[in-house]
């Protein structure tokens, strides 16, 4: 059986007529009904009721002619599909990211998605930061969305903004008014960080700006999520520092100051592994082309 065979039959089955099939497939009248007769005797049942005036599909005919309508528009799918997915226009994408991201790059980017790309699924993963490289090391995650933690080489990365940090507290606690002192009068405010395991790299940044306006935080809760830490704040049980993007749109009991003279900044990663390139190359680019559009508004 071959699908020039199903392809011959289909025709004759729709217009009931060998002549009109084979005009319209582009075939000899007689090698027309040899095929399909062909194809009768390799299944085994009689596909057209013949007779000399008219053909009519036999009860096993209308059966193979809609499961074989059904198999090829599956296979027409399938073959559209697979293109896209090459292109990177269409598949399933596992993404992992902080927190921090929902309040930035990720909305407009699904916007984007939606828009241009609607065969494109992209299913989220939020979690920390050594959590998703480790789910991108062993191809869990295809890509991630990260600050500026500690990647292994195993890793590509590129950097898609940097933001200053912000210090956000209850809107009652009361600190200096003299910029350069405000975040020294919370040497010994309750912090609300990230788990050291959880943000390497990212963590080292914060530990050695407090170290620089000498002390050492008092950590009473340790949290990888944004949206929990602000809430925390909002409830009055500490203070945490964040990248100022984390607290847009946000609606809570809390007040903030920036670091603006701080360096380094926050940053955020795109990344995925290094042996996948190839592979997710369509998909990068379109992503990466997708952020720069976002940055670029």
């Amino acid at each position: 059986m071959t699908t020039e065979q199903i392809k011959n039959f289909l025709a004759t089955a729709e217009v009931l007529n060998f002549h009109k099939a084979s005009s319209t497939m582009f075939i000899a009248q007689p090698a027309l009904s040899r095929q399909i007769k062909n194809l009768e005797d390799e299944i085994g049942a009689l596909l057209f009721d013949r007779t000399k005036k008219q053909i009519k599909l036999t009860a096993a005919g209308l059966f193979f002619k809609n499961e074989m309508k059904r198999v090829f528009d599956q296979f027409e799918q399938t073959k559209k599909r697979t293109g896209q997915i090459h292109r990177g226009e269409a598949g399933e994408i596992k993404m992992g990211h902080v927190s921090t991201a929902m309040q930035s790059v990720i909305p407009p980017f699904l916007m984007e998605i939606k828009k241009g790309h609607p065969d494109l699924k992209i299913t989220l993963k939020e979690g920390a930061c050594t959590d998703m490289i480790n789910k991108i090391m062993h191809r869990e995650l295809d890509f991630g969305l990260m600050p500026n933690v500690i990647i292994p080489n195993e890793i590509d990365e590129v950097l898609l903004y940097k933001e200053n940090f912000v210090v956000v507290m209850p809107k009652n606690l009361k600190i200096s008014t003299q910029k350069n002192e405000r975040l020294k009068t919370l040497a010994k405010a309750d912090w609300i960080l990230p788990a050291l395991e959880d943000s390497q790299g990212y963590n080292e940044i914060l530990y050695r700006l407090f170290h620089k306006n000498g002390f050492w935080p008092k950590v009473v809760f340790e949290s990888p999520n944004a949206s929990t830490n602000l809430r925390l704040v909002s409830e009055g049980l500490g203070v945490t520092i964040i990248g100022k993007s984390a607290i847009k749109n946000v609606k809570l009991n809390i007040k903030h100051f920036e670091l603006t003279e701080v360096s380094p900044k926050v940053e955020m990663h795109f990344v995925w592994l290094k042996e996948r390139k190839e592979e997710l190359k369509n998909y990068i680019e379109l992503f990466l082309k997708i952020f720069s559009e976002i940055k670029a508004t």
